[in-house]
Order: C-alpha cells, then structure tokens, then sequence
C-alpha cells in the first residue's frame, strides 16, 4: 500500500522564481556573516552511503541541522537575523512574541534573552511538553491555547497589535508566515536561513546535487531553501515538497494553483509541519519553483527516524525528530513506490543521482522520539 500521493506541478517555472526582486536582493555571504558574528557553527553535511544503497539511488546527503546553536534545530537562523534587523530599525522594541509549535519559539526566546528582551509565545493545544519547557527554559512567558497553530499566529499578531496601539512599537511579531500587510518580517526570516544553504555550497564545493527533498509548514522554509538554489547554482535540483497527509496545504495549493486552507485535525506527529495555510511570500516561489509536491503518511517519517538512528553499516548515527526526518520519509517512499515509477523515472531518481535531504530538527520530543525508534530496530 502506498504511503504517500505526490503530483508533479503543472504551474513550474523556474524562471519566474529567479525573476522575483526579493531574492535578487539577498546577499547570501552577508547574512552568513551575520551569523558568524553570533556564534554560529557549520553544521555538518554527511553522506549516508548504505541508505543509498538500500534505496537503489547513487548518493545520499544530509545537511544536519540539529547541532544548530545548541538548540536542537535550524530556526534560530532565521529568528536571528529578523529580529537583529527589527533591533536597528526600532530600538526601542522590549517585547517579541511569535506563535509556535515548538521550534521557532524556542529561537525567538532564545535571541530575545541574549538581546536582553522579554519573549511572549502562544503555542497550539496539541504541544509536547518537553517543547513547552525548552522555551519556557529560555525565560520565555508561554502560553498554551486550546485551539490550532492558525488561531495561535492571529492570538500573537493581536498581542502585538494591542501592545503597540498607542505607537510606541515595544512589541515586535517574529512570526514565519505571511500576509497581506505583513511581510516584511517573515522575509527577513527566509533571507536567515540562507546560511544553511551557503554552507552546503561550499561543502558540496564542485559536486552537483540532482535531487532536493524540501519539508514544508507554512512553507517560508520551504522557499527559501529553493530561493537559493534557483539563484546561486548554476545546474538547480528537481525540488519535491513533503508534507503529512492532514496538513497538505501546499499539495492542495499546488493541485489548484491557488493558495487554499486544509482543515488540520492535528493527527501528525510532524508537529512543524502541521498547518492550515501557505504562506504568501512563500507561495510565489514553490508555485514556480517546485517540481512536485507530496504528502506522507507518519510511518514513513518513523521509518526515516529509525533508519538514521540504526543506521545501515557505513553510515553515521544520526537523531533526527519527526519533522526533521519527513524529507528523508518522502525520499523513502518514493524511492520504493511502483506507484509513481514513472514520476520516480522522470525525476531521475536512480542509482546515478545524488539527492539532498536536510535534518531540519533533532530530537526535540524525546519521549516520543524514544518510542518511535524504538518500534523497530533496523
């Protein structure tokens, strides 16, 4: 039985991504250095030579993101770097607020504390405890609503709203989506997490990638990692989106070719990817940007996790959460699908490709984490 359903998208266009004045802009070698100013490290790119085997396909890469700043993920990169540009833009700004299932806020609380700021942050009912507490560690104020991500984004842009009524702008929304009015902040999100992708430039030094499996929420991840190599290689890879099956926004979004809700019931243990809704400024870019787009039962993310943590002789351990691990779920299930062998044939997913999936989290929920690799040892 097939665990996933993908379709290719009718609307690409590369051109048009490289075409887009908001990416033209973006100087990948100065937001590194940005980075490098706070401390950060290269994370490493590693090769998993018995996966590939395994699943039929020449190269396999990671990019880890999990010894990112200490913080288990990729997301401080990105929080970084906007509330450093809201910082010289309005110094007066004593509180940031975001919404969150567990990742991003922790990055915002994090900066905020080494800014000497105070961070509010509102997270969804179906949040892990040990997500709670790791913000809640970083001397955030945390409030736990009894509704979804969605309702927690509008709950933090209310706060702020309120908090910055009388036009002192104290209150400053770090928040990874996009609306109309609201874009300049999450752009500045996505232009942080162009690091990522300029280390693995320069780790990859002159080899090509074929093949990119790119985990989407919201999406603002999404496209910026796609932004950067339309822009900054010269052979770009086929790009595939992930998603889980009860948060496919972005599969349903492509389907039509306009952005649409899904109605997210919370049953994926992709907690970072569980959303309703695309994000605008990422829309723009995957609509033209992604090759095709699928949504994964949370088996295959499971399988992906345990895979990584027993890895397959030669490879290296790896702990990757639920979230983080669902690229490598989409690679694993497409790789083996008869299904979608044509599509698997178009996208040269063979024994002389090289595919790059990027561990965006680690173990992040480490009850379940520790019961999900341990269902099954490979």
């Amino acid at each position: 039985m097939e665990k996933l359903n993908i379709i290719k998208n009718q609307h690409f266009n590369l051109d048009k991504v490289k075409d887009l004045y908001s990416i033209q802009t973006w100087d990948p070698k100065k937001i590194a250095s940005f980075h490098d100013s706070i401390g950060n490290k290269e994370t490493p790119l590693v090769r998993l030579p018995g996966l590939a085997k395994h699943l039929g396909i020449g190269n396999v890469l990671l990019k880890d993101e999990s010894p990112r700043f200490g913080l288990n993920a990729f997301k401080a990169l990105g929080a970084s770097y906007a509330m450093h540009r809201q910082i010289k833009k309005f110094p007066q700004i004593k509180i940031f607020c975001t919404a969150t299932d567990g990742n991003h806020g922790r990055a915002v609380a994090w900066v905020a504390r080494k800014l000497n700021r105070k961070a509010v942050i509102y997270m969804p009912k179906w949040t892990v405890p040990a997500r709670i507490k790791a913000i809640e560690n970083e001397g955030a104020e945390v409030h736990v609503i009894d509704q979804s991500y969605d309702i927690a984004v509008e709950m933090a842009n209310i706060r702020v709203e309120e908090g910055n009524k009388n036009g002192n702008n104290y209150w400053s929304l770090i928040q990874d989506t996009a609306w109309d009015g609201f874009e300049e902040i999450p752009l500045d999100i996505m232009k942080g997490y162009w690091t990522e992708m300029y280390e693995v430039t320069q780790q990859l030094k002159r080899e090509t990638v074929d093949v990119l499996f790119l985990q989407s929420g919201v999406g603002s991840w999404a496209a910026s990692i796609l932004g950067y190599v339309a822009t900054q290689w010269k052979n770009p890879p086929i790009c595939i989106s992930v998603e889980p099956y009860s948060a496919n926004c972005l599969f349903e979004s492509i389907k039509v070719g306009n952005r649409v809700i899904v109605q997210n019931n919370g049953t994926t243990i992709m907690a970072g990817l569980n959303c309703a809704s695309v994000s605008t400024l990422a829309w723009d870019i995957l609509k033209n940007g992604l090759s095709a787009s699928m949504s994964i039962a949370d088996e295959l993310c499971e399988e992906a996790m345990r895979l990584l943590a027993y890895p397959i002789p030669d490879d290296p351990l790896i702990i990757s959460g639920e979230s983080g691990s669902s690229g490598l779920g989409g690679l694993i299930g497409l790789s083996r699908s008869t299904y979608y062998k044509e599509l698997k044939e178009k996208f040269n997913l063979n024994k002389n490709s090289t595919v790059l999936v990027i561990n965006t989290e680690g173990d992040t929920d480490p009850i379940n984490y520790k019961k999900v690799i341990n269902e099954k040892k490979y």
